[in-house]
Protein backbone atom coordinates (compact mmCIF):
# COMPACT_ATOMS: atom_id res chain seq x y z
CA UNK A 1 0.00 0.00 0.00
CA UNK A 2 0.86 3.89 -0.39
CA UNK A 3 -0.06 7.34 -0.74
CA UNK A 4 -2.61 6.46 -3.48
CA UNK A 5 -4.35 4.04 -0.96
CA UNK A 6 -6.95 4.68 1.47
CA UNK A 7 -6.95 6.14 3.99
CA UNK A 8 -5.05 9.11 2.04
CA UNK A 9 -4.72 12.93 2.19
CA UNK A 10 -4.09 15.28 -0.30
CA UNK A 11 -1.82 19.00 0.25
CA UNK A 12 -0.41 21.83 -1.46
CA UNK A 13 1.02 25.24 -0.81
CA UNK A 14 4.60 25.82 -0.95
CA UNK A 15 8.24 25.07 -0.31
CA UNK A 16 11.44 26.36 0.49
CA UNK A 17 15.05 24.72 -0.77
CA UNK A 18 18.10 27.66 -0.06
CA UNK A 19 20.38 25.95 -1.62
CA UNK A 20 23.97 26.84 -2.24
CA UNK A 21 25.73 26.68 -5.68
CA UNK A 22 29.28 27.62 -5.44
CA UNK A 23 29.39 23.57 -5.26
CA UNK A 24 27.93 23.01 -8.68
CA UNK A 25 30.90 23.77 -10.72
CA UNK A 26 33.33 21.36 -10.58
CA UNK A 27 36.16 23.72 -11.20
CA UNK A 28 35.27 25.65 -7.92
CA UNK A 29 36.42 22.43 -6.22
CA UNK A 30 40.04 23.07 -7.22
CA UNK A 31 41.53 24.68 -3.92
CA UNK A 32 44.83 25.74 -5.91
CA UNK A 33 42.55 28.01 -8.73
CA UNK A 34 39.75 29.39 -6.54
CA UNK A 35 38.86 32.70 -7.14
CA UNK A 36 36.86 34.84 -4.16
CA UNK A 37 34.28 35.79 -7.18
CA UNK A 38 32.97 32.20 -6.92
CA UNK A 39 31.52 33.43 -3.84
CA UNK A 40 29.39 36.17 -5.81
CA UNK A 41 26.08 35.95 -7.18
CA UNK A 42 26.14 35.12 -10.67
CA UNK A 43 26.02 38.38 -13.33
CA UNK A 44 25.71 38.72 -17.03
CA UNK A 45 28.94 38.65 -17.92
CA UNK A 46 30.08 35.71 -15.26
CA UNK A 47 28.78 32.30 -13.62
CA UNK A 48 30.35 33.46 -10.50
CA UNK A 49 29.03 31.20 -7.44
CA UNK A 50 26.00 30.21 -10.01
CA UNK A 51 22.68 31.91 -8.75
CA UNK A 52 22.54 31.25 -4.88
CA UNK A 53 26.19 31.04 -3.19
CA UNK A 54 24.82 32.34 0.08
CA UNK A 55 22.40 29.24 0.21
CA UNK A 56 22.37 27.82 3.37
CA UNK A 57 20.61 24.20 1.80
CA UNK A 58 17.45 24.53 4.46
CA UNK A 59 14.47 22.81 2.61
CA UNK A 60 11.52 23.81 4.27
CA UNK A 61 7.77 23.21 3.86
CA UNK A 62 6.08 26.54 3.31
CA UNK A 63 1.91 27.34 3.84
CA UNK A 64 1.24 23.49 2.93
CA UNK A 65 -2.61 23.14 3.47
CA UNK A 66 -4.97 19.82 3.64
CA UNK A 67 -7.05 20.09 0.66
CA UNK A 68 -9.09 16.76 0.36
CA UNK A 69 -9.03 13.24 2.79
CA UNK A 70 -10.36 10.23 0.96
CA UNK A 71 -11.59 7.39 3.50
CA UNK A 72 -11.42 3.58 3.72
CA UNK A 73 -14.30 2.74 1.92
CA UNK A 74 -13.36 5.26 -0.82
CA UNK A 75 -15.46 8.17 0.40
CA UNK A 76 -13.78 11.39 0.62
CA UNK A 77 -14.66 15.31 1.55
CA UNK A 78 -13.06 18.70 0.82
CA UNK A 79 -15.35 20.12 3.72
CA UNK A 80 -13.82 20.79 6.76
CA UNK A 81 -17.30 20.79 8.47
CA UNK A 82 -17.24 17.14 7.65
CA UNK A 83 -13.30 16.48 8.94
CA UNK A 84 -11.71 19.18 10.99
CA UNK A 85 -8.41 17.78 8.97
CA UNK A 86 -9.31 19.81 5.99
CA UNK A 87 -7.03 23.16 6.24
CA UNK A 88 -4.88 22.12 9.00
CA UNK A 89 -1.25 22.24 7.95
CA UNK A 90 1.40 19.43 6.80
CA UNK A 91 4.60 21.18 8.29
CA UNK A 92 8.33 20.53 9.32
CA UNK A 93 10.59 20.64 12.61
CA UNK A 94 8.98 23.72 15.64
CA UNK A 95 12.06 21.96 17.44
CA UNK A 96 15.13 21.84 15.95
CA UNK A 97 17.18 23.34 12.37
CA UNK A 98 15.47 22.57 9.27
CA UNK A 99 15.80 19.66 6.90
CA UNK A 100 18.67 19.76 3.84
CA UNK A 101 18.82 19.66 0.39
CA UNK A 102 21.90 18.60 -1.37
CA UNK A 103 23.43 16.68 -4.59
CA UNK A 104 25.14 13.70 -4.88
CA UNK A 105 28.01 15.23 -6.49
CA UNK A 106 28.93 18.42 -8.42
CA UNK A 107 28.54 15.95 -11.71
CA UNK A 108 25.94 14.21 -10.34
CA UNK A 109 23.22 16.93 -9.52
CA UNK A 110 19.98 14.48 -11.17
CA UNK A 111 19.22 13.07 -7.62
CA UNK A 112 19.13 15.46 -5.21
CA UNK A 113 17.78 14.43 -2.01
CA UNK A 114 16.63 15.20 1.57
CA UNK A 115 18.17 14.99 4.74
CA UNK A 116 17.07 15.28 8.11
CA UNK A 117 13.08 16.61 7.62
CA UNK A 118 10.38 16.36 9.79
CA UNK A 119 7.23 16.31 9.08
CA UNK A 120 4.05 17.22 11.01
CA UNK A 121 0.00 17.25 10.79
CA UNK A 122 -1.43 19.70 12.74
CA UNK A 123 -2.86 23.25 12.96
CA UNK A 124 -0.92 26.27 14.90
CA UNK A 125 1.39 25.39 17.99
CA UNK A 126 -0.94 22.06 17.98
CA UNK A 127 0.61 18.81 16.59
CA UNK A 128 -1.24 15.41 15.94
CA UNK A 129 0.86 13.40 13.87
CA UNK A 130 4.82 13.70 13.60
CA UNK A 131 7.75 11.96 11.70
CA UNK A 132 11.03 11.70 10.50
CA UNK A 133 11.33 11.71 6.93
CA UNK A 134 13.40 9.01 4.81
CA UNK A 135 15.91 10.62 3.18
CA UNK A 136 15.09 10.51 -0.46
CA UNK A 137 15.77 11.68 -4.04
CA UNK A 138 13.77 13.04 -6.36
CA UNK A 139 12.65 11.54 -9.80
CA UNK A 140 11.64 11.57 -12.91
CA UNK A 141 13.08 15.68 -13.14
CA UNK A 142 11.79 16.92 -16.95
CA UNK A 143 12.49 20.33 -17.88
CA UNK A 144 9.71 22.31 -19.96
CA UNK A 145 6.92 21.13 -17.64
CA UNK A 146 5.84 25.09 -17.17
CA UNK A 147 5.41 26.42 -20.23
CA UNK A 148 5.78 30.14 -18.90
CA UNK A 149 8.97 29.56 -17.11
CA UNK A 150 12.43 28.87 -18.27
CA UNK A 151 15.78 26.82 -17.06
CA UNK A 152 14.46 25.28 -13.37
CA UNK A 153 11.66 27.05 -12.96
CA UNK A 154 10.37 25.32 -15.93
CA UNK A 155 11.29 22.30 -14.16
CA UNK A 156 9.34 19.88 -11.86
CA UNK A 157 10.08 16.68 -10.10
CA UNK A 158 8.73 13.92 -7.58
CA UNK A 159 9.99 12.82 -4.24
CA UNK A 160 8.47 9.53 -2.20
CA UNK A 161 9.21 7.86 0.73
CA UNK A 162 8.16 7.38 4.16
CA UNK A 163 7.13 9.15 7.27
CA UNK A 164 9.01 6.91 10.17
CA UNK A 165 8.99 7.08 14.17
CA UNK A 166 5.91 8.21 13.81
CA UNK A 167 4.06 10.09 17.14
CA UNK A 168 0.57 9.94 17.68
CA UNK A 169 -1.99 13.11 19.85
CA UNK A 170 -4.87 12.76 17.81
CA UNK A 171 -7.16 12.13 20.50
CA UNK A 172 -8.89 15.99 20.48
CA UNK A 173 -8.57 16.21 16.82
CA UNK A 174 -11.95 15.56 15.90
CA UNK A 175 -10.86 14.33 12.53
CA UNK A 176 -12.54 10.77 11.38
CA UNK A 177 -9.41 10.51 8.85
CA UNK A 178 -6.10 10.67 11.38
CA UNK A 179 -8.30 8.11 13.46
CA UNK A 180 -8.30 5.53 10.69
CA UNK A 181 -4.81 6.27 9.05
CA UNK A 182 -3.52 5.47 12.88
CA UNK A 183 -5.63 2.26 12.59
CA UNK A 184 -4.45 1.74 8.93
CA UNK A 185 -0.67 2.13 9.51
CA UNK A 186 0.35 3.42 13.15
CA UNK A 187 4.15 2.84 12.32
CA UNK A 188 5.43 4.35 8.69
CA UNK A 189 3.16 6.70 6.60
CA UNK A 190 3.48 6.97 2.84
CA UNK A 191 4.55 10.24 1.28
CA UNK A 192 5.04 11.47 -2.08
CA UNK A 193 4.99 15.11 -2.95
CA UNK A 194 5.66 16.93 -6.67
CA UNK A 195 7.67 19.84 -6.91
CA UNK A 196 8.19 23.07 -9.40
CA UNK A 197 7.74 26.02 -10.54
CA UNK A 198 10.86 27.37 -8.40
CA UNK A 199 11.90 30.68 -8.21
CA UNK A 200 16.12 31.05 -8.81
CA UNK A 201 15.97 35.05 -8.88
CA UNK A 202 17.93 35.79 -6.23
CA UNK A 203 16.41 40.06 -6.72
CA UNK A 204 12.59 38.72 -6.25
CA UNK A 205 10.40 38.85 -2.79
CA UNK A 206 9.56 34.45 -3.91
CA UNK A 207 13.59 33.54 -4.26
CA UNK A 208 14.29 30.07 -3.34
CA UNK A 209 10.46 29.26 -3.08
CA UNK A 210 8.06 26.87 -5.29
CA UNK A 211 4.90 25.25 -5.32
CA UNK A 212 4.14 21.88 -3.96
CA UNK A 213 1.56 19.40 -4.32
CA UNK A 214 1.57 15.96 -2.80
CA UNK A 215 -0.10 13.30 -1.12
CA UNK A 216 0.11 10.72 2.40
CA UNK A 217 -1.38 7.59 2.90
CA UNK A 218 -0.37 4.22 4.73
CA UNK A 219 2.42 1.66 4.04
CA UNK A 220 2.93 -2.02 5.10
CA UNK A 221 5.91 -4.34 5.15
CA UNK A 222 7.15 -5.51 1.55
CA UNK A 223 6.02 -2.68 -0.28
CA UNK A 224 9.39 -0.16 -1.78
CA UNK A 225 9.81 3.01 -0.22
CA UNK A 226 10.51 5.20 -3.03
CA UNK A 227 8.33 4.01 -5.75
CA UNK A 228 4.85 1.83 -5.88
CA UNK A 229 4.00 -1.34 -6.54
CA UNK A 230 1.22 -0.31 -9.25
CA UNK A 231 1.11 -0.09 -13.14
CA UNK A 232 3.39 1.98 -14.60
CA UNK A 233 2.54 4.59 -18.07
CA UNK A 234 5.24 5.80 -19.76
CA UNK A 235 5.22 8.48 -21.96
CA UNK A 236 4.36 8.58 -25.28
CA UNK A 237 4.51 12.19 -26.70
CA UNK A 238 7.06 14.91 -25.38
CA UNK A 239 4.49 17.19 -24.33
CA UNK A 240 3.64 14.90 -21.14
CA UNK A 241 5.84 13.23 -18.19
CA UNK A 242 5.82 9.53 -16.94
CA UNK A 243 2.56 8.66 -15.04
CA UNK A 244 1.46 5.71 -12.18
CA UNK A 245 -1.41 4.10 -11.09
CA UNK A 246 -2.91 1.34 -8.92
CA UNK A 247 -5.97 -0.70 -8.83
CA UNK A 248 -7.38 -0.88 -5.53
CA UNK A 249 -8.56 -4.63 -5.40
CA UNK A 250 -10.68 -4.00 -2.47
CA UNK A 251 -12.70 -1.05 -3.81
CA UNK A 252 -12.23 -2.09 -7.03
CA UNK A 253 -10.60 1.35 -8.26
CA UNK A 254 -8.18 2.33 -10.52
CA UNK A 255 -6.54 5.75 -8.64
CA UNK A 256 -4.27 7.27 -11.46
CA UNK A 257 -1.54 9.95 -10.19
CA UNK A 258 -0.83 12.95 -12.91
CA UNK A 259 0.69 14.69 -10.03
CA UNK A 260 4.42 15.24 -12.13
CA UNK A 261 2.98 14.28 -16.38
CA UNK A 262 1.03 16.97 -17.33
CA UNK A 263 2.11 20.75 -18.72
CA UNK A 264 1.53 24.08 -17.08
CA UNK A 265 1.49 27.62 -18.78
CA UNK A 266 0.21 30.72 -17.74
CA UNK A 267 -1.38 31.47 -14.07
CA UNK A 268 -5.19 31.73 -14.93
CA UNK A 269 -7.34 35.11 -14.64
CA UNK A 270 -9.59 33.39 -12.43
CA UNK A 271 -9.38 32.75 -8.76
CA UNK A 272 -9.60 29.16 -7.51
CA UNK A 273 -10.90 28.68 -4.01
CA UNK A 274 -8.82 26.13 -1.73
CA UNK A 275 -9.17 26.35 1.86
CA UNK A 276 -6.17 28.06 3.57
CA UNK A 277 -3.82 26.70 6.82
CA UNK A 278 -7.32 28.04 9.22
CA UNK A 279 -9.69 26.52 7.13
CA UNK A 280 -10.82 29.25 5.73
CA UNK A 281 -11.53 29.74 1.66
CA UNK A 282 -8.91 31.21 0.50
CA UNK A 283 -8.84 32.72 -3.55
CA UNK A 284 -5.33 32.24 -5.51
CA UNK A 285 -4.16 32.81 -8.87
CA UNK A 286 -3.75 28.67 -10.48
CA UNK A 287 -1.77 27.55 -13.20
CA UNK A 288 -3.46 26.19 -15.75
CA UNK A 289 -2.62 23.45 -18.33
CA UNK A 290 -0.90 24.20 -21.02
CA UNK A 291 0.20 22.39 -24.43
CA UNK A 292 -2.46 20.31 -24.17
CA UNK A 293 -5.29 21.84 -22.52
CA UNK A 294 -7.68 21.15 -25.39
CA UNK A 295 -6.83 17.77 -25.09
CA UNK A 296 -10.08 14.85 -23.97
CA UNK A 297 -8.13 12.73 -21.62
CA UNK A 298 -9.90 9.89 -20.79
CA UNK A 299 -8.53 6.42 -18.82
CA UNK A 300 -8.72 2.73 -20.77
CA UNK A 301 -8.14 -0.77 -20.90
CA UNK A 302 -6.62 -1.88 -24.01
CA UNK A 303 -7.93 -5.23 -24.66
CA UNK A 304 -5.92 -5.73 -28.16
CA UNK A 305 -2.94 -4.84 -29.23
CA UNK A 306 -0.45 -1.98 -29.62
CA UNK A 307 -0.87 -2.19 -33.05
CA UNK A 308 -4.77 -3.23 -33.36
CA UNK A 309 -6.00 -1.59 -29.86
CA UNK A 310 -9.47 -2.10 -28.45
CA UNK A 311 -10.36 0.35 -25.85
CA UNK A 312 -12.96 0.06 -22.99
CA UNK A 313 -13.15 3.46 -21.88
CA UNK A 314 -13.45 3.88 -17.53
CA UNK A 315 -14.00 7.72 -18.05
CA UNK A 316 -12.46 11.22 -18.70
CA UNK A 317 -9.58 12.98 -16.34
CA UNK A 318 -10.94 16.38 -15.48
CA UNK A 319 -7.47 17.63 -15.54
CA UNK A 320 -9.29 21.14 -16.37
CA UNK A 321 -11.31 21.10 -13.94
CA UNK A 322 -10.61 23.96 -11.40
CA UNK A 323 -8.66 23.27 -8.66
CA UNK A 324 -8.19 19.97 -9.78
CA UNK A 325 -4.49 19.86 -9.49
CA UNK A 326 -4.52 22.33 -6.44
CA UNK A 327 -7.12 20.05 -4.51
CA UNK A 328 -6.52 16.66 -5.98
CA UNK A 329 -2.48 16.96 -6.23
CA UNK A 330 -3.42 15.07 -9.46
CA UNK A 331 -4.73 12.39 -8.27
CA UNK A 332 -7.59 11.06 -9.68
CA UNK A 333 -10.05 7.93 -9.21
CA UNK A 334 -11.98 5.49 -11.38
CA UNK A 335 -15.20 2.82 -10.34
CA UNK A 336 -14.01 -0.28 -11.93
CA UNK A 337 -17.23 -2.82 -12.61
CA UNK A 338 -16.98 -6.64 -12.27
CA UNK A 339 -15.51 -7.08 -15.90
CA UNK A 340 -13.19 -4.02 -16.21
CA UNK A 341 -11.96 -5.23 -12.83
CA UNK A 342 -11.19 -8.70 -14.18
CA UNK A 343 -10.32 -7.18 -17.47
CA UNK A 344 -7.99 -4.78 -15.70
CA UNK A 345 -5.71 -7.96 -13.88
CA UNK A 346 -4.53 -8.99 -17.36
CA UNK A 347 -4.90 -5.81 -19.79
CA UNK A 348 -2.81 -2.61 -20.00
CA UNK A 349 -3.99 1.05 -19.12
CA UNK A 350 -3.49 3.91 -21.31
CA UNK A 351 -4.87 7.23 -21.67
CA UNK A 352 -5.78 8.49 -24.43
CA UNK A 353 -6.38 12.31 -26.15
CA UNK A 354 -9.61 11.05 -27.67
CA UNK A 355 -12.30 13.56 -30.24
CA UNK A 356 -15.06 12.03 -31.58
CA UNK A 357 -17.44 14.05 -34.29
CA UNK A 358 -20.88 12.96 -35.83
CA UNK A 359 -20.31 11.47 -39.04
CA UNK A 360 -23.99 12.21 -40.44
CA UNK A 361 -23.63 9.07 -42.66
CA UNK A 362 -21.78 6.55 -40.32
CA UNK A 363 -22.39 7.75 -37.15
CA UNK A 364 -18.85 9.17 -34.65
CA UNK A 365 -15.68 10.19 -36.39
CA UNK A 366 -13.10 8.80 -33.97
CA UNK A 367 -9.71 10.66 -33.22
CA UNK A 368 -7.34 8.95 -30.93
CA UNK A 369 -4.24 9.74 -29.77
CA UNK A 370 -2.43 7.71 -26.91
CA UNK A 371 -0.84 9.82 -24.74
CA UNK A 372 0.57 6.92 -21.81
CA UNK A 373 0.99 3.54 -22.29
CA UNK A 374 1.40 1.34 -19.20
CA UNK A 375 4.71 -0.48 -19.37
CA UNK A 376 3.55 -4.02 -19.30
CA UNK A 377 6.59 -5.76 -17.52
CA UNK A 378 8.39 -3.27 -15.29
CA UNK A 379 11.18 -3.36 -12.67
CA UNK A 380 12.71 -0.28 -10.40
CA UNK A 381 15.37 -0.26 -8.17
CA UNK A 382 13.96 1.37 -4.91
CA UNK A 383 17.32 3.39 -3.09
CA UNK A 384 18.80 4.01 -6.66
CA UNK A 385 21.21 6.71 -4.66
CA UNK A 386 24.35 5.69 -2.72
CA UNK A 387 27.53 7.25 -0.63
CA UNK A 388 29.72 4.27 -0.30
CA UNK A 389 33.41 4.30 1.40
CA UNK A 390 35.92 1.74 0.32
CA UNK A 391 35.20 -1.59 1.93
CA UNK A 392 31.91 -0.87 2.20
CA UNK A 393 29.04 -2.67 1.53
CA UNK A 394 25.37 -1.71 0.08
CA UNK A 395 21.93 -3.51 -1.31
CA UNK A 396 19.99 -2.55 -4.05
CA UNK A 397 16.77 -3.87 -3.91
CA UNK A 398 14.23 -4.16 -7.14
CA UNK A 399 11.07 -4.89 -7.56
CA UNK A 400 9.94 -6.39 -10.47
CA UNK A 401 5.97 -5.82 -11.49
CA UNK A 402 3.81 -7.36 -14.42
CA UNK A 403 0.36 -5.42 -14.34
CA UNK A 404 1.36 -4.20 -11.03
CA UNK A 405 1.40 -7.71 -9.76
CA UNK A 406 4.92 -9.18 -8.05
CA UNK A 407 6.88 -10.76 -11.26
CA UNK A 408 8.46 -13.46 -9.80
CA UNK A 409 11.67 -15.65 -11.09
CA UNK A 410 12.59 -13.20 -13.69
CA UNK A 411 16.13 -12.51 -13.99
CA UNK A 412 17.42 -8.25 -13.99
CA UNK A 413 20.44 -7.10 -15.66
CA UNK A 414 22.98 -4.36 -15.03
CA UNK A 415 25.41 -2.46 -16.88
CA UNK A 416 27.73 0.31 -16.19
CA UNK A 417 26.87 3.09 -18.43
CA UNK A 418 28.21 5.98 -16.62
CA UNK A 419 29.34 8.70 -19.15
CA UNK A 420 26.00 8.39 -21.08
CA UNK A 421 23.65 8.30 -17.81
CA UNK A 422 25.27 10.92 -16.31
CA UNK A 423 24.77 12.98 -19.58
CA UNK A 424 29.40 13.08 -19.86
CA UNK A 425 30.31 11.27 -22.75
CA UNK A 426 33.33 13.64 -23.39
CA UNK A 427 34.52 13.41 -20.01
CA UNK A 428 36.87 10.12 -19.83
CA UNK A 429 37.44 10.74 -15.69
CA UNK A 430 34.10 9.64 -14.80
CA UNK A 431 33.47 5.98 -13.94
CA UNK A 432 37.04 4.74 -13.71
CA UNK A 433 38.63 2.55 -12.83
CA UNK A 434 35.72 0.40 -12.57
CA UNK A 435 37.02 -1.98 -10.34
CA UNK A 436 36.34 0.31 -7.54
CA UNK A 437 32.92 -0.65 -7.67
CA UNK A 438 31.74 -4.12 -8.33
CA UNK A 439 28.39 -5.73 -8.26
CA UNK A 440 26.45 -8.88 -9.81
CA UNK A 441 25.54 -8.41 -13.15
CA UNK A 442 22.09 -10.64 -13.09
CA UNK A 443 20.19 -11.35 -9.83
CA UNK A 444 16.36 -13.34 -9.80
CA UNK A 445 13.49 -12.17 -8.07
CA UNK A 446 11.56 -14.03 -5.85
CA UNK A 447 8.12 -15.07 -5.11
CA UNK A 448 7.61 -11.23 -4.09
CA UNK A 449 9.42 -10.23 -7.29
CA UNK A 450 12.14 -8.93 -5.42
CA UNK A 451 15.79 -9.23 -5.77
CA UNK A 452 18.53 -8.14 -4.03
CA UNK A 453 22.23 -6.81 -6.03
CA UNK A 454 25.03 -6.17 -3.30
CA UNK A 455 27.31 -3.69 -4.26
CA UNK A 456 30.88 -3.46 -2.61
CA UNK A 457 33.55 -0.62 -3.08
CA UNK A 458 37.06 -0.10 -2.79
CA UNK A 459 39.25 3.21 -3.32
CA UNK A 460 39.22 4.49 -6.42
CA UNK A 461 42.43 6.14 -5.58
CA UNK A 462 41.28 9.96 -6.28
CA UNK A 463 40.98 10.02 -10.22
CA UNK A 464 39.07 13.21 -9.99
CA UNK A 465 42.53 14.48 -8.57
CA UNK A 466 40.75 17.92 -6.18
CA UNK A 467 37.00 15.83 -6.50
CA UNK A 468 37.06 13.61 -3.69
CA UNK A 469 35.76 9.89 -4.82
CA UNK A 470 34.19 8.86 -8.27
CA UNK A 471 31.11 8.89 -9.62
CA UNK A 472 29.68 5.69 -11.05
CA UNK A 473 26.21 4.94 -12.69
CA UNK A 474 24.56 1.53 -13.47
CA UNK A 475 21.41 1.44 -15.90
CA UNK A 476 19.08 -2.53 -15.54
CA UNK A 477 16.18 -3.72 -16.89
CA UNK A 478 14.38 -7.29 -17.38
CA UNK A 479 16.58 -9.80 -19.09
CA UNK A 480 15.14 -9.24 -22.81
CA UNK A 481 14.39 -5.74 -22.60
CA UNK A 482 16.70 -3.00 -23.92
CA UNK A 483 18.29 -0.72 -21.67
CA UNK A 484 17.03 2.41 -23.92
CA UNK A 485 13.30 1.32 -23.29
CA UNK A 486 13.71 2.15 -19.55
CA UNK A 487 12.71 5.47 -17.96
CA UNK A 488 15.71 7.69 -18.36
CA UNK A 489 15.81 8.68 -14.29
CA UNK A 490 15.60 4.67 -13.66
CA UNK A 491 18.99 4.24 -12.62
CA UNK A 492 21.53 3.54 -9.80
CA UNK A 493 23.84 6.40 -9.27
CA UNK A 494 27.52 5.73 -6.47
CA UNK A 495 29.50 8.28 -5.08
CA UNK A 496 32.45 5.84 -3.88
CA UNK A 497 34.88 7.84 -1.53
CA UNK A 498 38.65 7.80 -1.95
CA UNK A 499 41.01 6.39 1.07
CA UNK A 500 42.91 8.04 3.15
CA UNK A 501 46.30 6.49 4.73
CA UNK A 502 45.58 4.98 8.30
CA UNK A 503 48.90 6.71 9.71
CA UNK A 504 47.29 10.17 8.86
CA UNK A 505 43.90 9.41 10.07
CA UNK A 506 45.02 8.06 13.50
CA UNK A 507 47.43 11.54 13.97
CA UNK A 508 46.19 13.94 12.20
CA UNK A 509 48.11 17.51 11.92
CA UNK A 510 46.53 20.84 10.56
CA UNK A 511 48.40 20.42 7.16
CA UNK A 512 46.30 17.40 6.51
CA UNK A 513 43.23 19.09 7.88
CA UNK A 514 43.54 22.09 5.72
CA UNK A 515 42.75 21.19 2.13
CA UNK A 516 39.33 19.33 3.50
CA UNK A 517 38.40 22.82 5.60
CA UNK A 518 39.76 24.87 2.92
CA UNK A 519 37.46 23.04 0.10
CA UNK A 520 34.61 23.58 2.83
CA UNK A 521 35.21 27.40 3.57
CA UNK A 522 35.07 28.12 -0.14
CA UNK A 523 31.91 25.79 -1.35
CA UNK A 524 29.68 27.05 1.66
CA UNK A 525 30.37 31.17 1.85
CA UNK A 526 27.88 31.51 4.42
CA UNK A 527 29.84 29.48 7.12
CA UNK A 528 33.17 31.52 6.14
CA UNK A 529 31.26 34.80 5.71
CA UNK A 530 28.16 34.33 8.68
CA UNK A 531 30.00 31.97 10.98
CA UNK A 532 33.66 31.86 10.75
CA UNK A 533 36.69 30.44 8.52
CA UNK A 534 36.58 26.85 8.74
CA UNK A 535 40.38 27.27 6.47
CA UNK A 536 42.10 28.92 9.57
CA UNK A 537 43.72 26.71 12.10
CA UNK A 538 43.03 29.54 14.73
CA UNK A 539 39.66 29.45 14.43
CA UNK A 540 38.92 25.97 13.92
CA UNK A 541 41.18 24.72 17.27
CA UNK A 542 39.31 27.92 19.06
CA UNK A 543 36.32 26.58 18.34
CA UNK A 544 37.03 22.39 18.80
CA UNK A 545 34.51 21.42 20.80
CA UNK A 546 31.60 23.08 18.64
CA UNK A 547 33.12 20.98 15.36
CA UNK A 548 33.13 18.04 16.85
CA UNK A 549 29.57 18.36 18.07
CA UNK A 550 28.54 19.02 14.47
CA UNK A 551 31.07 16.76 12.71
CA UNK A 552 30.05 13.61 14.69
CA UNK A 553 26.37 13.74 14.01
CA UNK A 554 24.78 11.34 11.90
CA UNK A 555 25.06 12.02 8.37
CA UNK A 556 21.20 11.98 8.68
CA UNK A 557 20.86 14.63 11.28
CA UNK A 558 19.89 18.50 10.03
CA UNK A 559 22.65 19.44 12.30
CA UNK A 560 25.44 17.59 10.50
CA UNK A 561 28.77 19.15 9.18
CA UNK A 562 29.10 19.45 5.95
CA UNK A 563 25.70 20.28 5.09
CA UNK A 564 26.34 19.35 1.54
CA UNK A 565 27.35 15.45 3.11
CA UNK A 566 30.41 15.25 0.79
CA UNK A 567 32.68 14.04 3.57
CA UNK A 568 34.12 10.60 3.16
CA UNK A 569 34.35 8.50 6.89
CA UNK A 570 38.12 8.60 6.92
CA UNK A 571 37.82 12.24 6.57
CA UNK A 572 35.18 12.64 8.89
CA UNK A 573 37.44 10.25 11.33
CA UNK A 574 40.55 12.39 10.28
CA UNK A 575 38.78 15.65 11.39
CA UNK A 576 37.22 13.85 14.50
CA UNK A 577 40.79 12.91 16.02
CA UNK A 578 42.37 15.97 15.23
CA UNK A 579 39.57 17.65 17.39
CA UNK A 580 39.84 14.95 19.94
CA UNK A 581 43.60 15.98 20.17
CA UNK A 582 43.38 19.67 20.22
CA UNK A 583 40.52 19.47 23.34
CA UNK A 584 42.91 16.67 25.34
CA UNK A 585 45.41 19.83 24.94
CA UNK A 586 43.60 22.58 25.97
CA UNK A 587 42.50 20.58 29.00
CA UNK A 588 45.85 20.01 29.78
CA UNK A 589 46.98 23.58 29.84
CA UNK A 590 44.01 24.61 31.26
Amino acid sequence: MSYLNTPRLTFSGRFQSDVSTVNNDPNHFNNATFQSSFQDYQDEKNANGWWNPDGTGNFRLIDLSIQSVTYLDGSSTKDPKVDPIIGMSIMDTDSRVAGKMVDLDSQQQMVSEIWGLIVRIGIGDTTFVKGDYEVAAFTNIWFNRSTDKSRDAAAAATYQSVIKNLEWSIENSGSRYLKELKETSPENLSIQFTVDRYNGDHTSPEFTLGRMVGAIGPVFAEEPVHHIKGRQLFKQVSTVNYAMAIVDDKLKKVVLNLSNSLQFGIAAQKPLDIIDAEGKPEKIATATVGIIETANLTLAINTGTNENPDYTYLGRINYDAPGWYEQDAGICTFDLSDENYASVQENPLVILDYKASQNNVFGLNENITPMWQEQVNYVVADTYVFRMNPNEKATVNFYATRFGKPLANTSIISQFDTANLLQAPDNPILGVPLGALKYKAAVTTDAEGIASMELLASDPKNPRVFIDGQLYAITYNLEGEFFADCNPSNFISVLVFDSVDPKIIAKPTWSDLQPTMQLFSNLYPIMSKGVFKLANQEVVDGHAEMLKFVFAKEVTDPNYMPVTRDLSKDKQQMILNYLDAILKEQKANA
